[in-house]
């Protein structure tokens, strides 16, 4: 009698990838983009028709790649980033894992296109996960990848897809959280022939008003505190810029957009008294630590991250933020200073806790082997 324990198949195992990595085509955009920016590109131009559903292009200026290696790039568990274990600790690029391109191609048809500088252009086909020969293409400043038909060939989840207003807007969202985090780079975003977004190298704030609203600028806080070896630098947003709804609120570590509910909540304590509950500030920071401070290799999304000294980096965030709003909280004559509003060792709110009786929606508990704090969805 044969064993009921078998080896699970390359497109399989491809396909169970996929699906850490490629939720939906706001996914596919974001590994593109930061393979793009990982390559040296300054310009990338992002095309989309029908909110991804049909197709995802991604044009960059970066270093491109040789002909010989195109077809090891979109093998599963390849990349240029790591070598060795220990380079997964000295972590300094967006990606790194080597699963996105191969993942990406066992759910769509993919076109790999690309010119390293060196040598003619060349271009590889991948379907159903079949990596066609390198064929001679035309020269191109860099590497374009070409997505269509997303999840063609998973029809399970094909179906679980939004309308493509729906992803398109999620591809947005995207595309402006990395184009906040590489404000240097020029980030093109065209829609079914519409350019939605376009940028230019600039400045943080030149970049927030590109793509947010040119009013930002004018009510920015700039954010700047060096604690040893960290650094927090960027803005908050004045009270002209509290919101009833979340959505603009950024954290980055070294470039990297994460989503860190206790980082978000060491912003929302540096308010302090100055937001109720169900309002939201905006804010875009930007964590500098070095690389062995922090693990990025928690999630294949590389969103989720693990800190050496996580509640450092909370006080520090928050004394920054205290800091950039002190004129305004001098202003507030119920601030109690230096009471805490959150009693770590409990859990418990204080009377200065600025939201009365209970937290806002979207607050709940994060636990890492710390007491439970207050804290709120990126």
């Amino acid at each position: 009698m044969s064993g009921k324990i078998h080896i699970l198949s390359e497109d399989i195992r491809n396909k169970i990838s996929a699906g850490e990595v490629v939720e939906r085509p706001a996914s596919v955009v974001k590994e593109l983009m930061e393979n793009s920016l990982d390559s040296g590109a300054s310009e990338l131009t992002i095309t989309v028709e029908n909110g991804g559903h049909t197709l995802i292009q991604v044009l960059d200026n970066g270093n491109g790649i040789s002909p010989d290696d195109l077809p090891l790039a979109v093998q599963r568990y390849t990349t240029s980033k790591i070598q060795n274990v220990s380079d997964l600790f000295q972590i300094d690029t967006l990606g790194f894992r080597g699963e996105a391109l191969s993942s990406i191609a066992s759910v769509s048809e993919m076109v790999l296109h690309s010119c390293d500088g060196d040598h003619s252009g060349g271009k590889v086909i991948v379907k159903d996960g079949i990596i066609s020969d390198t064929e001679p293409a035309p020269d191109i400043d860099g590497t374009q990848i070409s997505i269509r038909s997303l999840f063609y060939n998973t029809p399970a989840r094909r179906k679980f897809l939004k309308s493509p207003k729906v992803e398109l807007r999620k591809i947005v969202e995207t595309v402006r959280q990395l184009s906040l985090g590489n404000p240097e780079s020029n980030v093109t975003l065209i829609a079914d022939g519409k350019t939605l977004l376009q940028t230019q190298n600039e400045d943080l704030t030149e970049r927030i008003n590109s793509l947010f609203d040119p009013t930002y600028g004018e009510n920015l806080l700039p954010v700047s505190m060096d604690k040893g070896d960290f650094n927090i630098k960027g803005f908050i947003g004045n009270l002209n810029l509290v919101r009833s709804r979340p959505g603009e609120q950024f954290i980055f570590l070294n470039s990297r957009f994460i989503k860190d509910r206790l980082l978000n909540s060491a912003v929302y304590s540096g308010f302090q008294s100055l937001v109720k509950r169900g309002e939201y500030p905006f804010f875009v920071l930007n964590i500098t630590i070095p690389v062995d401070q922090v693990d990025v290799n928690v999630h294949p999304m590389k969103t989720e991250v693990r800190f050496k000294d996580e509640w450092r980096i909370y006080h520090v965030i928050k004394a920054a933020v205290m800091e950039s709003l002190k004129e305004i909280l001098d202003t507030v004559p119920s601030f109690e200073r230096g009471k805490s509003s959150f009693l770590f060792n409990t859990g418990q709110q204080t009377d200065s806790f600025p939201f009365q009786n209970k937290p806002p929606e979207g607050y709940g508990g994060v636990s890492n082997g710390h007491s439970h704090v207050p804290c709120m969805e990126n």
